[in-house]
């Protein structure tokens, strides 16, 4: 199986058989792509949805969430024989924390105002797609 969660860069079908070469791809497309695998939505949910159960141990909770995060993503990019993408991992990991902190939630040690955490939220998600492009 192909790894779900890699960003790749768009390439034009084979011709006759021969290597791909790269082709034109709608930007808007391209970009809308990336952004969904960066921002790690599954993991957002997850949060979530143990945030309400998590009073006794709600220091540790994004701590816990960002280490399921970090698993999954080296599963969701992981393909022989480049192995995961290491750049995509780290930002979706730094798009969970700037959510949590969007969501009036804390991480050990950073403190942001929840509406300042928002803006954020929304600059880093709309450049980090542009900038980053996969292998």
């Amino acid at each position: 199986m192909r790894a779900p969660l890699r960003i790749r860069r768009h390439v034009s079908p084979a011709v006759d058989g021969g290597v791909p070469a790269p082709g034109p791809l709608d930007p808007l497309r391209g970009w809308l792509q990336r952004l969904v695998k960066l921002v790690p939505s599954e993991i957002i949910a997850f949060y979530l949805a143990g945030r309400a159960y998590s009073a006794r141990i709600e220091p540790w909770w994004p701590l816990i969430c960002l280490a399921l995060l970090v698993v999954v993503r080296v599963w969701g990019t992981r393909e022989p024989p480049r192995g995961p993408q290491w750049i995509a991992i780290a930002i979706s990991a730094v798009s969970f924390a700037v959510w949590v902190l969007a969501m009036g939630g804390r991480f050990p040690g950073v403190t942001l105002p929840p509406d300042i955490a928002a803006l954020v939220a929304l600059v880093w998600a709309t450049l980090v797609p542009v900038i980053y492009r996969g292998d």
